[in-house]
């Protein structure tokens, strides 16, 4: 099981993970909000750049947004993202400019969370939407696979479910 420490901020739910950095050969921490209403996982381009992942030959895509236009971006495969201090492996993404004036760089979408059985703790913790955070609380994530059993970069596939496109599957 992960736990994963939640913050709520620009009123979203919030986590902590780390993405593998090419330029750096070490992960690099990213906070994305977890969202159980984006099929992809998505980071902004800016943290993909910086983290040496290129464009050059990804494919490119059409990202929609609640009450957006199409926004142009595109798709690379991370090397490896880690939940909670646990190696996922590698992880497709779309990859997109955020709003500049945003507080949101980076969010984990279906792709990921349904590989995962979710709960969240709240207990005694509250979120007033009008006046922020009064607790933090925690989502446990109950992988609904091996962790040990490592999908390496190389025979990963993007169309694939485990962290590829996102499909629906029989359990």
């Amino acid at each position: 099981m992960i736990e994963l420490p939640v913050s709520f901020f620009a009123n979203s739910v919030q986590i902590s993970t780390e993405i593998w950095n090419n330029n750096l050969n070490k992960y690099s921490r990213c906070a994305m909000v977890f969202d159980t209403g984006a099929s992809m996982t998505t980071i902004d381009e800016t943290i993909i750049k910086r983290s040496g992942y290129s464009a050059k030959s990804a494919e490119k895509i059409k990202v929609s947004g609640v009450g957006d236009a199409d926004i142009p971006g595109y798709r690379v495969t991370l090397f490896n993202l880690k939940l909670g201090g646990v190696e996922l492996g590698p992880v497709l993404v779309d990859v997109i400019s955020f709003p500049e004036n945003g507080n949101i760089f980076a969010v984990l979408g279906m792709n990921i969370i349904k590989e995962f059985r979710t709960e969240a703790d709240w207990q005694d913790k509250r979120y007033d939407t009008r006046g922020g955070i009064e607790r933090d609380a925690t989502i446990r994530l109950s992988p609904f696979f091996d962790v040990s059993d490592k999908v390496t970069y190389e025979s990963f596939t993007p169309n694939s479910s485990r962290f590829g496109l996102w499909t629906l599957s029989p359990r």
